[in-house]
């Protein structure tokens, strides 16, 4: 409803009341003239709030989406998307911050992602960086053994059933390893039931978080809260929260370990050499031979299939700024969507939606700039550089020995019950990154399917 529809209403209301109230004196033009202005002092000095005052109303800052590499690195800095409209009024931090206010709202988090405080942004990322190269200081073996125990306890337990969410599953290995590599937590506690359960939680509060008509997320927090007490994580200020490093760090792992798990070992196009380099690694999980070559046409190492995981399906499709420019009465949300830049024609060639590791194989300046999977500086996450892509590396490895598509069948199941309608995997499905309540990639037991038949 605009301004003059809103004017109209209150002044019909105003008119309406005296006509029918007895005692009300009559109504005359001057009448008509106090609704009215009434009706614009209460709308002109609402929307003179500042946007952070005003969060629920029905107004809310415009939205704009880039796709191209030069204007989203230009909008991650926290600059103006166009010189000709000014520059940004609001500092990097601010631009940042105010996004993402939705997820303090949602998980009671303090972290370098919500902060316009600058020194404390600064020391969260030198933190992470600390963290990341202590995991990683007596080598990666250690960490691929703990991989592999979930991976293949759990798996073990799995292949008795006929059926199963991939997403799921993989949803449980990877949690369960961030929570030990990053906390110290209980693991005799750490069961099935209470790491599905989180990750439920933490799934369903970023799903409401995007919805200005969610309800009461008080309830989903709290279930949260108690199961990581449970686990031994517990905390009494929003900086101390666990879920600050938590949440970065699930995120950006198990969606892309899931959807390159699909590619290298579902797709019918996927190439067995592909199986070969991740066993090579899994075996033996260092930096030399994530990214080493192997001989052949294409020259693949298992940092390409990675990579081209990263790029069809970014950890987060849009990152989002807010600016103000000066050519501007009020602030904008704008979209840096990563996943429409990583699939550019004119950057990565007409088969930009086509799973292709090999492709990695002659990058050039435009697809390097282009390629922005951890974001851009001055906050490219910190598991950029090595820790990011060796560990989904480790986690699609380690799956792809235990899952063989000789073995199991993927569909897209459409629903949430077994009987719902389904789709075969095939060359041309489009494996889609968004999370969706209502779909899911089914594993289903071919000796299943036979019996059936």
């Amino acid at each position: 409803m605009n301004f003059l529809q809103k004017s109209f209403v209150l002044a019909t209301l105003f008119i309406f009341l005296k006509f029918f109230v007895r005692w009300l004196p009559s109504i005359g033009p001057l009448d008509i003239a106090a609704a009215l202005l009434t009706a614009f002092l209460i709308l002109h000095l609402s929307s003179g709030l500042p946007w952070h005052m005003r969060e629920g109303s029905e107004k809310s800052p415009a939205l704009h989406r880039f796709s191209d590499p030069e204007t989203c690195l230009k909008i991650l800095k926290g600059e103006t998307y166009d010189d000709s409209l000014g520059v940004n009024q609001l500092t990097p931090e601010e631009s940042r911050a105010i996004p993402n206010q939705r997820l303090v709202r949602a998980f009671q988090i303090d972290n370098g992602f919500t902060t316009n405080d600058h020194d404390y942004g600064r020391l969260f990322r030198r933190t992470a960086d600390r963290k990341l190269r202590d995991i990683t200081r007596g080598g990666w073996s250690e960490v691929g053994k703990m991989v592999q125990g979930f991976t293949s306890t759990y798996m073990e337990r799995f292949q008795s059933q006929t059926r199963g969410h991939l997403d799921l599953i993989v949803q449980i290995v990877a949690l369960k390893t961030v929570l030990l590599m990053f906390f110290d937590v209980n693991q005799d506690a750490m069961t099935d039931e209470v790491v599905i359960r989180i990750s439920k939680n933490i799934n369903l509060l970023w799903i409401q978080s995007k919805s200005q008509t969610a309800g009461n997320q008080s309830n989903d927090f709290e279930t949260l809260q108690n199961d990581l007490k449970h686990l031994g994580l517990e905390w009494s200020t929003s900086k101390e929260n666990p879920l600050n490093l938590l949440l970065p760090v699930y995120e950006s792992l198990w969606r892309v370990v899931a959807r390159c798990l699909i590619e290298v070992v579902f797709r019918p196009s996927a190439d067995p050499e592909w199986l070969l380099l991740l066993e090579t690694f899994r075996a033996d999980p260092t930096s030399e031979n994530f990214s080493k070559s192997q001989p052949g046409q294409d020259k693949v190492s298992v940092a390409f299939p990675v990579k081209e995981a990263l790029r069809l399906y970014p950890p987060t499709r849009r990152i989002y700024r807010q600016v103000h420019l000066t050519s501007k009465k009020d602030p904008e949300v704008v979209a840096v969507d990563i996943e429409a830049c990583h699939r550019l024609p004119h950057v990565w060639g007409e088969d930009s939606h086509r799973y292709r590791p090999a492709r990695w194989n002659s990058v050039d300046e435009n697809m390097r700039r282009a390629f922005m999977p951890f974001g851009g500086s001055p906050w490219i996450c910190p598991a950029n550089s090595n820790f990011g892509p060796m560990m989904i590396g480790l986690l699609v490895a380690t799956f792809a020995s235990s899952i063989s598509a000789e073995e199991w069948e993927l569909q897209l199941l459409l629903g949430q019950l077994p009987d719902s309608n389904s789709r075969v995997l095939d060359d041309e499905t489009e494996l889609d990154s968004n999370r969706q309540e209502n779909t899911a990639w089914e594993m289903i037991k071919r000796s299943g399917l036979e019996a059936k038949k």
